[in-house]
Order: structure tokens, then sequence, then C-alpha cells
């Protein structure tokens, strides 16, 4: 997914995300190679999304702040 054109707080975003798949999870254990590296950047996303509590979020996960803000 690209970010939208001047809109450079998307970018802060995305590097907080990928700060934090490093340090909380890719710096913690040794990653063996390509393959192992997709599968533990997926394991992380899903964590992120509907485990990990957001403070920003008013400690909720995205995608419960995601499916509150849909339904109204």
């Amino acid at each position: 997914m690209r970010t939208r054109v001047r809109s450079p707080q998307t970018n802060g975003v995305i590097e907080r995300f990928f700060g934090t798949l490093k340090y909380e999870h890719l710096y913690r254990g040794v990653i063996a190679d390509g393959d192992a590296l997709d599968m533990e950047v997926h394991r992380f996303r899903v964590l992120y999304n509907t485990v990990r509590p957001h403070q920003a979020l008013g400690d909720r996960t995205p995608k419960i702040a995601y499916l509150h803000d849909q339904s109204g």
C-alpha cells in the first residue's frame, strides 16, 4: 500500500510500525532465511492488529478500534 501524496504523518505511522516490528519482535531471535522472516513478519502483523493494545487507540487493538469505528 502506498502512502498518500503530501501526507508526511502517514510515513511516521509506517516508520513507527517498522520500529516496533524490529525491536519488539525481530531482534529477539535468530531469523534463518527469507522464508522465516516472512513468517515472523506475518505473525507480528497478526499480533499487532488483533492482540497488542495500543495506547493511542485507548488501549484497544487496531482491529477492535476499526470495527467499532465502522459500526457507528
